[in-house]
């Protein structure tokens, strides 16, 4: 009798929940940015909803002490573990207030900053802070900065005299340019009025976080800190020009030495820790038209020139300019660096305005099209070669072409030999066919260049200390190894039985392998995976293949993937166990294990029917965090050893979850018409009647039932329905893998979505007459398609959606500018040919040539600035509904791309996205913009979601 009475309990206090709403979503909150210190013995993370004001906290993982810093953005611990630093965000009420007050940029609310004292919990708040630098070695001593107040509008003097004329200010970093170009800068003399801009500086503050000592340093433009802590390195403005400065400040004894001075420019200020070298650009050599690279080492009195415009190996018409990339090897052997075309001379153009043609010309052998080459053109503009300056010998070489602007040099920088691809050859083809180029190796010593590779996709890149390179080639499905001295290709993974590139690819282009796990010491072996083992191969060839994982992966059907724990380290240490994850393909379980390669064994140190992230671990303790999570439990951080032993939960960050009914996710599985085994989700509520009949709504992307596992929470959809939100609303929710065949996109996921519905109508708790699909992009394009295949469905929502694949074929993906015919010739399309090769695929794949056989309501959603579908694929889609007077909304954001960015599109989207299903699927009233619309007359002024009565 007892356990019945227990048994009525539990099931009304469950019916008792509240169910999930719109207004629930500024309530879920998300952990971020979860970081120990170097000892293991503080934890730092944050803890915000998904628009509100959010916290720090400091929690000693030792003591359970822990501090909370409201609003607090960004974090770090002392290197003595007594003083936090964070810094504070405005209240998001404030700023709002602000926006809508129209508040200049500068006086709006700003970032402050705050230090904790972990021993007493006092606090100092700098509210004139904005952003703080602690070195990793910081010595107790903390830098911060301050926006230097802008200036003063002077007053009119009394009695009508002029007001004095303003003080002169360092020039900005355009005006430089315009000088080295002999343009004249605006606000110069004889080019308008006006001063010229200021460059833009702060206030530094050197603070001793113990006894709150401070040193200021006014007007620093640019600054570096060592990660000894020992240096603070900056550029200083003046408007006396020649206190302009470098100057290096030795923290520990405040002493401070001027590397370089005068009314000049310094920009790029560029320090490398491990080579203890500075970097800047100058223009103090020659004249204000020619920049010089300067360097600097502890102990110098003064900087250096190490090559300026015009020497000896700089390509003809090539400079150096303010975006110019410095660096330096981490041995201090070699320095890299990079060159732009002159710009040539701006030429007077007295042509009016009104009379000025603005036109672009599109020729057939552009190697790109003008909508690809404008959205590129500051890109171009700013195109750059690589040199490079071996310093101990002097030699300048050229290592970049128009060609091939960038090489990747092997070592760190520091091999002989680097590696460049170009696509230039190929630009034309890409459009339908990317990604193939040629390959150059390059001799660093003696500037040889040889083509190793023509016409192949892919990379080729170096062991880490450069002794090979490897390489994988799609056509063969195998990976090789490169001797860049003797020019040798080696194949390594065509002896064994196993495939190592992805066996579920299914569009018409090559395969992409699963992928290397990385090289042990010395470059004696590199590791790479199969779909499930790990196997060790010799780049020389000399020795054989490996499974160092024992078959362990495929017997147990288990997918095994290395996890570097060592953040610093370029190899794997194979002396010691490797951290793995271990992935069950078939019932989705996961976690971590230990691969031993001497026995070949794996050791389990968590797993179960969760999905485990291990998010960081202590460098100099055997400490880690990490998170478990499945559909139901959110991701909330544990602590434990490395072998996750004595985990203990330290955060619960949606308390608030146990109040309402959420829902379930099981695998659920089937066959396709086409003899596929298939697998799917399939979420319930958690109130789930099995006596009742639910409606249910199919959403499906490709493959989606990895994410068994996976938390989602409440939030407004950027495109698609939210599971929790609508198992709480009573929905059973269907989401379908799907593989497709060549050249039948539309027929796959017929053959895939259909027979699993059946499959789960045939366990008898769904209404086979509350029926819907929901799809966003491709998934939007396949929902279009169904409807005008089956008629089983009552709802249906779509969301940016090819309607016509010929229309669509020679479109431009707005947002990179280029031509669609990638997309059907190669990509997700999957019609692998083109409109006048295969016309018939592309009829039987496009939903507008059959909207005449749909009796399923259709709501769209399509917005304007959509970058990869056109909007015009919208229009078909809708246009073509609205002539056969079949029941179809388009709904269009204004400004908004691809999928939802604006938090208020979000939210709107998914009320009506609900309201439309409600009413389908559910019988609820609709909603007027449903009954009526709302016509461009009422726009703004009501948004129609109220009922219709």
């Amino acid at each position: 009798m007892a356990i019945g009475i227990l048994s009525v309990t539990a099931a009304t206090a469950v019916a008792q929940k509240k169910v999930l709403d719109h207004s629930v979503y500024d309530g879920w909150k998300s952990i971020r940015t979860p970081q120990l210190t170097k000892d293991g013995a503080w934890l730092t993370y944050g803890i915000g909803p998904q628009e509100g004001d959010g916290a720090l906290f400091v929690l000693n993982v030792k003591t359970s002490k822990e501090y909370r810093i409201d609003r607090g953005t960004t974090v770090q611990i002392s290197q003595d573990g007594h003083y936090a630093v964070a810094t504070v965000a405005p209240k998001l009420a404030e700023t709002k207030k602000a926006r809508k007050d129209k508040v200049a940029a500068d006086a709006m609310p700003k970032t402050s900053v705050t230090i904790l004292d972990l021993e007493t919990g006092a606090r100092t708040d700098l509210p004139k802070a904005t952003s703080f630098e602690l070195a990793e070695e910081d010595h107790g001593r903390v830098i911060y900065a301050m926006d230097t107040p802008a200036p003063a509008a002077a007053a009119a003097p009394a009695g009508g005299a002029k007001p004095p004329a303003p003080v002169a200010v360092p020039p900005d970093d355009e005006e430089w340019d315009q000088r080295r170009q002999g343009a004249r800068p605006a606000g110069a003399a004889g080019a308008g009025t006006g001063a010229p801009a200021r460059l833009q500086s702060v206030i530094l503050t050197v603070r001793d976080l113990k006894t709150g000592h401070e040193e200021t340093i006014p007007s620093v433009s640019q600054r570096a800190v060592s990660k000894d802590g020992s240096l603070l390195i900056y550029t200083k403005t003046s408007a006396n020009a020649k206190d302009r400065a470098v100057v290096v400040d030795e923290l520990a004894t405040s002493k401070k030495s001027t590397l370089s001075q005068g009314n000049v420019k310094y920009v790029k200020l560029t320090w490398h820790d491990k080579s203890k070298t500075l970097a800047f650009l100058t223009d103090k050599e020659k004249d204000s038209k020619s920049l010089a690279i300067h360097l600097w080492h502890p102990g110098e009195a003064t900087s250096k020139a190490l090559v300026a415009d015009g020497a000896t190996g700089i390509p003809t018409g090539y400079i150096l300019t303010d975006t110019s990339n410095l660096s330096v090897t981490e041995h201090g052997v070699r320095f890299t660096f990079t060159v732009s075309p002159k710009p040539a001379e701006a030429k007077p153009d007295t042509t009016p305005d009104d009379e000025k043609v603005s036109v672009d010309i599109w020729h057939y052998q552009d190697p790109q099209i003008q909508s690809a080459q404008l959205l590129q053109l500051a890109t171009d503009r700013a195109r750059s070669i690589s040199m490079l300056v071996n310093l101990k010998s002097g030699k300048l070489t050229q290592l970049g072409t128009e060609l091939y602007p960038s090489v990747s040099i092997s070592n760190k920088g520091e091999g002989r030999y680097g590696v460049a691809t170009s696509n230039v050859p190929y630009r034309i083809e890409s459009t339908w066919d990317p990604g193939n180029s040629d390959t150059y190796l390059v001799d660093t010593e003696t500037g040889k260049v040889d083509k190793v590779r023509e016409h192949e996709s892919g990379n080729l890149g170096f062991s880490p200390s450069g002794r090979y390179m490897v390489g994988y080639d799609p056509a063969e499905h195998a990976f090789y190894s490169f001797d860049p001295v003797a020019k040798k290709r080696n194949w390594l993974t065509k002896s064994i039985a196993f495939a190592v590139h992805d066996e579920l690819h299914d569009t018409p282009d090559d395969a992409a392998p699963y992928g290397i796990a990385g090289w042990t010491n010395n470059d004696d072996r590199i590791l790479i995976y199969d779909a499930f083992d790990v196997w060790s191969f010799d780049p020389s060839g000399r020795n054989k293949p490996e499974n160092i994982s024992g078959g362990w992966g495929r017997v147990n059907q288990t997918r095994i993937r290395v996890q570097q724990t060592d953040v610093d380290a370029d190899t794997l240490d194979t002396s010691k166990p490797l951290l793995v994850t271990l992935f069950d393909i078939d019932s989705k379980a996961g976690g971590y294990g230990n691969l031993d390669i001497q026995s070949k064994r794996i050791t389990k140190l968590i797993y179960g029917d969760k999905t485990y992230t291990v998010s960081t671990r202590a460098k100099n303790a055997d400490v880690q965090i990490f998170t478990e999570q499945t559909f139901v439990e959110y991701p909330d951080i544990w602590l434990s050893n490395t072998k996750f032993e004595g985990a203990k939960r330290l955060t619960d960050a949606n308390p608030q979850q146990k109040e309402y009914n959420w829902g379930k996710s099981e695998l659920i599985r089937w066959t396709s018409n086409d003899g596929v085994p298939l697998q799917g989700l399939l979420i319930k509520p958690e109130n789930f009647d099995y006596s009742k009949k639910y409606p249910m709504i199919t959403y499906f992307y490709e493959r989606f039932s990895d994410n068994l596992n996976r938390y989602s929470a409440p939030a407004p959809s950027a495109s698609t329905v939210n599971f929790p939100m609508y198992a709480s609303n009573g929905y059973v929710l269907f989401v379908p893998d799907i593989p497709y065949k060549t050249g039948y996109p539309g027929e796959s996921a017929m053959s895939a979505i259909m027979p699993g519905v059946q499959a789960v109508l045939a366990r008898g708790y769904i209404d086979p007459k509350k029926l819907g699909l929901q799809g966003q992009s491709w998934g939007g394009y396949q929902t279009a398609y169904l409807i005008t295949e089956t008629t089983m469905f009552s709802a249906a929502c779509s969301g940016a959606a090819v309607a016509d694949m010929f229309s669509a074929y020679g479109g431009i993906r707005y947002g990179s500018g280029v031509l669609r015919q990638m997309q059907y010739e190669h990509g997700q399309s999957r019609l692998a040919g083109t409109p006048w090769e295969k016309p018939m695929r592309y009829f039987e794949n496009s939903p507008l040539f059959f909207l005449d056989k749909v009796t399923t309501p259709l709501l769209m959603m399509h917005n304007d600035k959509d970058g990869s579908v056109p909007w015009t694929q919208g229009v078909e889609l809708y246009s073509g509904m609205r002539r056969l007077q079949k029941p179809c909304w388009m709904v269009t954001y204004n400004g908004e791309d691809h999928n939802l960015v604006e938090r208020k599109n979000r939210k709107d989207w998914s009320i009506r996205m609900q309201q439309f299903f409600d009413h389908y699927l559910k019988g609820a009233p609709q909603p007027v913009w449903m009954v009526k619309g709302v016509a461009a007359v009422d726009k703004g002024k009501t948004m129609g979601l109220e009922i219709q009565k």
